[in-house]
């Protein structure tokens, strides 16, 4: 019996052991090779600080996961118009899932991949996704305490062994609006990659906690004259810093729309809200355009061709490599979230470049990206527009 019940942990203590020898690895390991380059630190000098680094990333991982597992109830009950309240069960049997089992990634593994009650296989799209949000989220969150990410944040990162998380209120109120907004990208990409249409609670609350934001508290904009509101002594402040916010947010949505438009020849060719404001490739093209709209209203105007960019071609590999069997507008939706961690964990970086469009960008740059926008189609359309019963 004992023997039994060890086979069944294999899998689990594999996982854990393999986590442990990665912390082991990084702390011993990344103390050592530091050290060796700066005579003036010993190895154990650097123990401590390496380990406040795998504390945080766990704490944001395990975070993260757990947003992961949320996001995978929201995408399957959401387009169900079920409540996304109360415990996890089983899809099939509809047993509750003891706490232990829904513990992100490891209670899959735990279970060896089927339900405790009827044995029957759950899904390994649950811990995937949990760990790619997961995965996700924690870079975000790594990239902003550690103030390497963000334009505008003091240049903290001195590339030194002694680095450590800078936390204050304004990093902390701007990762929560990045985390809620990556979130919700991430939300509408799962339900987008089932082929079921976005639902409008979704839609109205998406969009609300990515705009109130912005409104009540402007310097969430992160643009090159307003994150100086960081600094002990801004200079940008009065009624004009609400007007700003309310412009990022109208120019947003309008490019979102420029862009969904743009993209339509690929995803719902035949969208006419005029003449068929009701139709499914209408429907298609006012999910596309909230789901370009919400990166738009965190990034600004002048980066989203550049993500959308980026996101057609990650939608590529998704779409043959990865799941194969979701439409052109399915792979974009998922691909979204993902080109938005990678602006907001390179935006510094990034608009340090004069080929990446940033709000001190020559006009020719946002041509150029313009351009591109218009040639997404060629290599990331939809051949088959008929779909499914309840689905769009």
């Amino acid at each position: 019996m004992r023997s039994r019940r060890l086979l069944i942990r294999i899998p689990l203590l594999a996982a854990l052991a393999g986590v442990g020898a990665c912390i082991v690895a990084y702390i011993f390991g990344i103390a050592w090779l530091q050290a060796s380059y700066h005579s003036h630190y010993r190895p154990s000098d650097l123990w401590s600080a390496r380990s406040i680094d795998v504390v945080l990333f766990l704490w944001s991982f395990w975070f993260g996961s757990a947003i992961g597992s949320f996001l995978n109830v929201v995408a399957w009950r959401m387009p169900r118009g079920e409540g996304v309240g109360g415990r996890s069960h089983c899809p099939r049997c509809f047993d509750q899932l003891r706490a232990r089992d829904n513990f992100p990634v490891f209670g899959w593994i735990a279970l060896r991949g089927r339900c405790r009650t009827c044995r029957l296989p759950i899904s390994p799209r649950y811990p995937i996704v949990e760990a790619a949000v997961g995965l996700s989220l924690t870079l975000v969150a790594i990239g902003q305490l550690y103030q390497f990410s963000l334009p505008g944040q003091s240049r903290h990162w001195h590339g030194g062994p002694m680095w450590a998380p800078l936390i204050d209120g304004s990093v902390l109120a701007t990762l929560a609006y990045h985390v809620v907004a990556v979130s919700v990208c991430w939300a509408m990409g799962l339900i987008r990659l089932d082929r079921h249409r976005l639902p409008d609670r979704l839609i109205q609350c998406g969009l609300a906690i990515v705009v109130l934001p912005i409104l009540v508290y402007p310097p969430l904009m992160i643009v090159s004259w307003q994150v100086k509101q960081f600094s002990p002594t801004p200079d940008w402040t009065g009624v004009s810093l609400y007007v700003d916010g309310a412009v990022r947010v109208l120019t947003a949505m309008a490019a979102a729309a420029m862009i969904g438009r743009s993209l339509a020849r690929a995803f719902c060719p035949s969208a006419d809200p005029k003449l068929d404001p009701l139709g499914k490739s209408t429907r298609r093209l006012m999910d596309l355009i909230v789901i370009v709209a919400v990166p738009s209203i965190v990034l600004g105007w002048q980066a989203i061709p550049a993500v959308t960019v980026i996101a057609s071609l990650i939608a590529v590999l998704i779409r043959r490599w990865i799941v194969t069997t979701t439409d052109g507008l399915g792979a974009f939706a998922l691909a979204m979230p993902i080109a938005l961690t990678i602006q907001i964990v390179g935006w510094r970086i990034l608009s340090d470049q004069t080929w990446w469009p940033s709000s001190q960008s020559q006009p020719l740059i946002f041509l150029g990206w313009a351009a591109a926008v218009l040639l997404v189609p060629i290599w990331l359309r939809d051949r088959d527009h008929s779909f499914g019963r309840g689905r769009s």
